[in-house]
C-alpha cells in the first residue's frame, strides 16, 4: 500500500490528540508496543506497519483507512474535520447500503420539473423565462397556450454563473423531507459540444421552507482545498452504489441474517 508515511504519523498524532486519546494508550490497544510511532518516524521509508495495522489505527482513531493516508488532519480547520466526517460518514454508510441514492431524472434525461406558475420545481434550478420571445413564437406559429421556458442549474457555490451544465446528479432523501444533493457540474466552454473548460463536484442538501439549497461542500478547480479528495471518494462511492444491481428487501434481509 503507497503513501506518505510521514503524514500518515503526523495524523495519528493530531487525530489522537482531537480525540485526547494519548499515543501509548493507542499503541497498547492496537498491539504494539509503547514508542512504536517514536520508532517508525525514525526509520527508513521501509519501515511501516501492515494493512492490517493501518486498519487497526484508522479503527480506533474513528477514521477511514483511506481518510487516514490520503488526507492531511493537520491543515484542517473544525468545520472542515466535521464536514470530512460527514463525509466519510455518507461513504460508509453508501458502501453498507444504509443510503439509497437515486439519479436525479432531471438530469439524466428527463425534464426539470416546473410548478404550475412556470416557475423551476426542482431546488437546483431556476427558471429563466421563455427560450423564444413573443415575436420568434409568433414567426412560428406556435399556438398561443405553448410556453417555451428555459430552467438552468443554479449553484449555491457560484451564483453567478447561469451556464454551468449539471453531468450528473444524484440524490438522497433523509427525514423532515430533506434531500442531499451530489453533482457533477461543468463549465461547458464556447464550444458545445466540444472540451469543457473545468469540472466541480458538490455536495448541498434542499431543506423545506428554505428558498436555496444549503452548501456543504465543493471542490474548486481554481484552488484545490483539503476536502476536495473526500468529495471525489464520496462521488465516486455513490455512483459505483448506483450502478450496481440493488437486492429487494427480502433477499437482502436473508442474506443479513446468514452472515450474521
Amino acid at each position: 500500500m503507497n503513501y506518505e508515511k510521514n503524514r500518515f504519523i503526523n495524523n495519528v498524532y493530531a487525530l489522537a490528540k482531537k480525540n485526547k486519546l494519548k499515543i501509548g494508550v493507542l499503541e497498547s490497544s492496537c498491539g504494539v508496543s509503547v514508542g512504536y510511532f517514536a520508532r517508525l518516524r525514525q526509520g527508513g521509508e521501509n519501515a511501516a506497519p501492515n494493512a492490517e495495522l493501518l486498519t487497526a489505527f484508522a479503527d480506533r482513531l474513528s477514521v477511514s483507512l483511506d481518510a487516514l493516508i490520503a488526507f492531511d488532519f493537520t491543515q484542517l480547520t473544525e468545520s472542515e474535520q466535521k464536514l470530512l466526517n460527514y463525509m466519510e460518514k455518507l461513504r460508509f454508510e453508501t458502501v453498507k447500503r444504509k443510503l439509497a441514492w437515486r439519479p436525479d431524472p432531471a438530469c439524466f434525461g428527463g425534464p426539470v420539473p416546473l410548478n404550475p406558475d412556470g416557475t423551476s420545481a426542482h431546488p437546483l434550478f431556476i427558471n429563466t423565462g421563455n427560450l423564444l420571445s413573443a415575436e420568434e413564437m409568433a414567426d412560428d406559429d406556435l399556438p398561443e397556450s405553448v410556453t417555451l421556458s428555459g430552467s438552468v442549474y443554479h449553484s449555491v457555490f457560484r451564483p453567478e454563473m447561469d451556464s454551468l451544465v449539471p453531468l450528473e446528479i444524484y440524490r438522497c432523501t433523509f427525514p423532515g423531507k430533506k434531500v442531499l444533493y451530489l453533482v457533477a457540474v461543468s463549465d461547458p466552454g464556447p464550444v458545445v459540444p466540444g472540451p469543457a473548460n473545468w469540472t466541480e463536484l458538490e455536495l448541498v442538501m434542499s431543506v423545506p421552507e428554505q428558498s436555496e439549497p444549503l452548501p456543504f461542500a465543493h471542490t474548486d478547480h481554481e484552488s484545490p482545498g483539503c476536502l476536495d479528495k473526500a468529495l471525489v471518494s464520496l462521488f465516486n462511492t455513490v455512483k459505483d452504489a448506483v450502478d450496481l444491481p440493488a437486492l429487494i428487501p427480502e433477499a437482502e434481509a436473508i442474506i443479513d441474517d446468514y452472515l450474521k
